[in-house]
């Protein structure tokens, strides 16, 4: 497993077809596009389906790019060592739970839990850089927009297959083995590692509230520090004090309550807001769209920001910027994540 760089002639001529339709070749100017069956990557972690010592480090390791999530890496741990830290292939060299060879090890070896070493067979670090080495292989494939396919599954092909061996193919190439890599990382991780979210938790409701700062986020309304109410975008005070828009926690505010036909209204400020919701605490991997997720420490809490699905969020992030959708962040001072659906709230606005 992992990183081979051949296949035979034979593989090539039975696999050509098959090939085709995952989407080799195509013309230069071609952003690499999901394949018509594939459907979506789940992108929220089952706790539960990895080992103990394994939950940490891939949630970690799954914040260095949007594309390569926790159930991703965790399918492609099982692929390529079935969780075995100290796995060996005696032909090729490729060592640890990502299988990684000498070579590319060397290259890319990343110290994951800062003992001073990088060590494929060390957990930590075997993660981490399997997630750093796919997030570069993600890059390589966007760079080259001729190749068409699924960006996820580029990566994952050139992971298997090394990355010329899919320019050169101009998508995934049609080796037998990069085929059924693909195919069995994708089941796994859209059954065995991930679930499903979509906006349709909590009854719907969830989804009319993401619509509702989506608006926001399409039109890039601005951010403005002590801006924005119940009706809409509003002058800012101090900095922003001539630029109408939002800040972060009036965004939420704002969706809530249109979102909820006026029903639920939240407090004004984020450190209210995370009071607010602190009696249904909601970890990283149990994030539902519709979920409030805080930035502070201390009890003072500084940003929040709107989950809505597939490791995505929408905020107002600073001044200067505009409303914008982008991939969750849970490193630095991230504070937690909090519900309003089946909160006090809620149930005060529903009776």
């Amino acid at each position: 497993m992992g990183l081979k760089w051949a296949a035979t002639a034979a593989a090539v001529l039975c696999f050509a077809m098959l090939a085709l339709l995952l989407g080799m070749g195509g013309g230069q100017d071609a952003e690499p596009q999901p394949g018509p069956d594939d459907g979506p990557w789940s992108t929220t972690l089952k706790p539960d389906a990895v080992p103990d010592w394994a939950r940490a480090p891939l949630l970690h390791a799954a914040q260095r790019c949007p594309e390569v999530t926790a159930p991703v890496l965790a399918a492609q741990i099982e692929t390529e060592s079935n969780w075995n830290r100290f796995a060996h292939n005696g032909k090729s060299g490729a060592d640890g739970l990502a299988q990684f060879l000498p070579g590319t090890w060397a290259q890319y070896g990343v110290d994951g839990d800062g003992d001073g070493r990088a060590d494929p067979r060390d957990p930590a670090d075997a993660i981490e850089t399997q997630a750093a080495y796919m997030c570069y292989l993600v890059a390589f494939c966007r760079k080259n927009s001729g190749l068409r396919g699924d960006l996820l599954d580029l990566a994952l092909a050139s992971y298997n297959a090394g990355p010329g061996k899919v320019k050169d193919a101009g998508g995934v190439p049609p080796f037998a083995e990069t085929v059924r890599y693909i195919k069995k990382i994708r089941d796994l991780a859209n059954t065995k590692y991930g679930k499903t979210e979509t906006p349709q938790n909590s009854g719907g409701r969830a989804g009319a509230v993401i619509a509702r700062a989506a608006e926001q986020a399409t039109a890039e309304t601005p951010y403005a520090w002590g801006g924005g109410t119940l009706e809409g975008p509003s002058r800012g005070t101090g900095r922003d004090s001539g630029v109408v828009g939002f800040d972060c926690s009036s965004l939420a505010r704002w969706a809530y309550y249109q979102g909820t036909g006026r029903q639920i209204t939240l407090p004004r400020t984020s450190t209210e807001q995370f009071t607010a919701t602190r009696g249904q605490p909601v970890s990283v991997e149990n994030l539902q769209p519709g979920d409030l997720m805080f930035w502070g420490s201390g009890g003072e809490i500084h940003h929040v920001a709107l989950y809505i699905g597939q490791g995505r969020m929408i905020e107002a992030p600073q001044s200067g910027q505009v409303v914008h959708e982008t991939a969750i962040r849970v490193k630095g001072d991230y504070a937690g994540a909090g519900r309003v659906f089946g909160g006090p709230m809620d149930i005060a606005a529903n009776g």
